[in-house]
């Protein structure tokens, strides 16, 4: 017990040594993560066209192309020799011909190009590369370079690169490495300036490279001591047990109390919520005649939470539903529901909120906004 105790302790100075670099860095704070930029290519092709466009919006000239075309020279990737001019570049995103559409196609008046694939998560069409080669070839001979833009610099998985030469860069490196470049051309620029920061956090995220990966990096090396592994194990290994813990000891009475304040009926009991799919809690609504409200984790391990309107019954009368689901703004054929508010995975953070009773406010809110919206349907 003593291992324990003293590996908690330790974890906890981690996690809050790693919340006072982040919170002092600004890393916490990311409008792209917010607008929920993740892994929408074109919105990340759009972001970098507009950096590597000489008439961008940034009023940086060509800087920031000459500034990535040295970077792709440092890093090895193309030759010195290649020297791509800087008149009339033109930067086209979504380029269609036969040949595919091309995600960035700059070009220049000396027949120079530069194609850029971007791939953040989804997978490669059919001979995608040997295409854009081809088209390549045919616009610029050989004076074009194909580059197949992946989070890590992965290989393409449908090109064979004794057929097609590409370049493989990555955004954990070629890329950040570019826009700390570019942080520093904007360096008298503040918006600009920025803008890129915050764009670079967010790559940073995707990649893993934020200073809490790199700490999580340094606990995960700390728990794999030979005297701190037990410890580790046991730990782990209750882990569902102290989530199922804090719903079944705190959250259900909290429910219960909520329920009673509303004057509505909590439906559920306790049990292993973690570990069971679809787990959720009921709430009957004694003055609705044919729907309950409920709250549904769509993934086994408390992810996904929604919160919505259930029919009471499977042959009750459901000629209010298309109207409930037209107010709550989603749902499937019988239910009609929407994403839970700030919790939609419920980790260490949902279980503080249980714990400081935040939880239980953000549901109280919710059913009450919900019965507020369809108190005015019929047949509900």
């Amino acid at each position: 017990m003593n291992n324990i105790d003293q590996l908690l302790n330790e974890v906890k100075w981690f996690n809050k040594h790693k919340e006072l670099k982040s919170s002092a860095n600004g890393e916490d704070f990311n409008m792209f993560r917010i607008c929920g930029v993740d892994h929408y290519e074109n919105t990340h092709s759009a972001i970098l066209a507009e950096i590597l466009n000489p008439k961008g919006s940034h009023n940086f000239g060509a800087k920031f192309l000459e500034a990535f075309v040295e970077t792709l020279k440092r890093s090895g990737l193309i030759e010195d020799s290649f020297d791509f001019g800087m008149q009339n570049v033109a930067v086209i995103t979504e380029d269609a011909s036969v040949f595919g559409r091309l995600d960035i196609l700059i070009r220049n008046s000396q027949s120079q190009a530069l194609l850029l694939e971007n791939k953040i998560y989804a997978g490669d069409q059919h001979d995608q590369l040997l295409r854009y080669q081809n088209f390549g070839k045919r616009e610029f001979g050989d004076q074009f370079k194909l580059l197949y833009l992946t989070l890590q610099g992965n290989e393409s998985s449908n090109a064979d690169k004794e057929i097609v030469d590409y370049i493989q860069v990555s955004y954990s490196e070629v890329i950040l490495d570019w826009l700390e470049r570019c942080i520093e051309i904007s360096a008298r620029s503040p918006i600009v300036r920025e803008t890129l920061i915050q764009y670079a956090n967010h790559v940073k995220s995707l990649t893993n490279n934020t200073t809490a990966n790199t700490m999580s990096q340094e606990l995960i090396d700390k728990l794999s001591t030979l005297e701190n592994l037990e410890a580790a194990y046991t730990i782990a290994n209750n882990l569902s047990k102290v989530r199922n813990n804090i719903i079944n000891t705190v959250l259900i009475p909290q429910l219960n109390e909520l329920a009673d304040e509303l004057g509505i009926i909590f439906d559920s009991t306790e049990g292993d919520y973690v570990n069971t799919s679809w787990a959720g809690f009921k709430f009957i609504i004694p003055h609705y005649k044919n729907y309950n409200i409920f709250t549904e984790f769509g993934k086994r391990g408390l992810e996904n939470h929604i919160i919505g309107f259930m029919p009471k019954s499977k042959t009750g009368d459901n000629t209010a539903f298309y109207k409930i689901k037209e107010k709550v703004g989603g749902g499937n054929n019988r239910y009609a529901f929407q994403k839970f508010p700030m919790y939609p995975n419920w980790h260490a953070d949902a279980m503080k909120a249980i714990l400081t009773g935040e939880m239980k406010t953000i549901i109280k809110d919710k059913i009450q906004n919900l019965l507020e919206i369809t108190k005015e349907i019929e047949n509900i």
